[in-house]
């Protein structure tokens, strides 16, 4: 029997983008099978597979979480922009969506 691949993010990308699993726990609720990695280049930004209610995300995308001014904060992301974006692109999403 196989393992089930997880539908979010694949080696490749885990190690193009350097992410490490999270190493913290942080204050969400995950889905059981989803993974949350630390996003190396910020402090308190995390990419999760599923978003801070612990619902999880579709085929495709992440939940961008990060330390908001009131708590975790976050935002739906698919993983194409990811892959597409640079740190200074993600800085940006995590300035603009920084009002949780």
């Amino acid at each position: 029997m196989s393992e089930v691949q997880p539908q979010g993010l694949n080696d490749a990308l885990i190690k193009h983008l350097g992410l490490k699993p999270a190493s913290k726990s942080i204050n969400a609720q995950i889905a059981p099978n989803a993974r949350v990695f630390e996003y190396p280049a910020m402090d308190n930004v995390y990419l999760m597979e599923s978003d801070l209610y612990g619902n999880e995300m579709p085929e495709g995308s992440l939940f961008l979480a990060f330390d908001g001014h009131s708590g975790m904060a976050g935002k739906h992301i698919k993983i194409e922009t990811l892959q597409n974006s640079s740190v200074e692109d993600v800085r940006k999403m995590v300035a603009d969506n920084d009002s949780g």
